[in-house]
């Protein structure tokens, strides 16, 4: 299947504003925003790594060669390295991460949650609470961190309007 780069950047471009459309809706519901966030998920080298991932995720009959496997798993290691609302930018400490850059965390992960489960339709945990427990509970929160995360994970659980989410993801929504 032969599809120009230009559309596979024009999509990936459009699904970047909805993820961070939506991160700051789920900010918007705790107070904050993060205008630039995942900004350097539109310039190169990230650009490109991201983009035919992003595409390949929504149309699973596109065949995303080794090359663009790499190239994603060369960006997706170097903005998490790179970007403080990841916990890979604190090298294993996470009890160094600043409350702001936590919430901006949660936020991302009911971002990505929500595009996984209702979106696109490809997850392993149904929610983030679920993700957290199984996958980041372990690490070494202070206790503070750890009341934030669960406080901020009821919030936005209580709060987020279904149909709200939808209409951001509505530009790739698959229907």
């Amino acid at each position: 299947m032969k599809i120009s780069v230009d559309t596979i950047y024009k999509f990936h471009r459009a699904r970047t504003a909805c993820h961070i459309a939506c991160v700051n809706y789920f900010a918007g519901l705790t107070g904050h925003h993060f205008p630039e966030h995942d900004s350097d998920k539109n310039v190169e080298p990230m650009q490109t790594g991201y983009a035919y991932k992003n595409y390949a995720s929504y149309h699973p009959e596109y065949n995303l060669t080794d090359k663009y496997v790499e190239l994603f798993d060369n960006a997706h290691a170097s903005h998490h390295e790179h970007a403080s609302h990841h916990i890979e930018f604190y090298h294993g400490d996470v009890s160094k991460i600043p409350q702001i850059r936590l919430i901006e965390m949660i936020c991302d992960w009911f971002s990505a949650n929500f595009e996984q489960v209702n979106i696109i339709h490809d997850y392993e945990y149904e929610t983030v609470a679920g993700w957290f427990d199984a996958k980041l509970s372990h690490l070494d929160w202070t206790a503070a961190q750890l009341k934030t995360i669960r406080e901020t994970i009821k919030l936005l659980e209580q709060k987020a309007d279904r149909a709200e989410l939808l209409k951001i993801w509505s530009p790739v929504s698959k229907g």
